[in-house]
């Protein structure tokens, strides 16, 4: 089973301390909707983030960057097969799970709605199978009681060859889900880093190596 974790992720609720802000309230009363409900989303919102937290709009608030990933990893042969598992850990630190088998929406404001929804339920069903499930967890505790190997991609990391990671079928592969800078948790003191490319790769890029390469190691391609 390859598992991929999207750590340190920029999907959050709108801050308290941000909801009273006049552009904020603005687009929540055309929405019908309550400030904080809402996801914070640096595409729509990145004037009032850097109000509130000078030069950090282009990191904070980016569920685009979970929406692509979960896009291409749920269409992956692997996952149709049944043999991928995918967690989101937010930098608030909740854990977000994912069925293998929910049909996530392809609209972009679809899923900011699903994942508003699930903030808000801590849990999406449906006929009784819980398709979308949120915990408050630590990284560092909730990988704690996974089996197989614990694997970290970073820029930072030691050069080697997508081959060279993938060598056991039962790893979980964690992956920064955010656009700049470096993990929030301190993950460096526990694993060892891995580079795949001597230059910076977006993360679903990251994530489709991985999974292709799997694919081929587990040969279901």
């Amino acid at each position: 089973m390859l598992r991929l974790i999207l750590a340190d992720a920029e999907m959050e609720t709108i801050p308290e301390n941000m909801r009273n802000d006049y552009t904020i309230k603005k687009m929540a009363s055309k929405l019908h909707k309550d400030p904080a409900l809402m996801i914070l989303d640096s595409n729509y919102m990145h004037t009032s983030i850097d109000k509130y937290y000078p030069g950090k709009s282009t990191r904070m608030g980016r569920p685009d960057i979970v929406y692509v990933f979960l896009q291409m990893a749920m269409e992956s042969i692997l996952n149709k097969k049944g043999l991928l598992e995918i967690y989101v850990h937010t930098r608030d630190n909740f854990i977000i799970s994912i069925n293998p088998e929910v049909n996530l929406p392809k609209s972009y404001n679809r899923f900011i709605g699903l994942m508003e929804d699930l903030f808000k339920k801590q849990v999406i069903k449906n006929d009784n199978k819980v398709l979308l499930s949120l915990k408050s967890q630590n990284l560092i505790d909730f990988l704690k009681p996974l089996e197989g190997e614990n694997i970290l991609m970073s820029p930072k990391g030691k050069s080697t060859s997508i081959h060279g990671i993938i060598q056991k079928k039962d790893i979980n592969v964690i992956i920064g889900g955010f656009s700049e800078g470096d993990f929030l948790t301190d993950l460096y003191q526990y694993f060892e880093s891995y580079s795949i490319f001597d230059q910076e790769l977006t993360i679903w890029s990251v994530g489709m190596e991985i999974i292709s390469e799997y694919e081929r190691f587990i040969k279901i391609v």
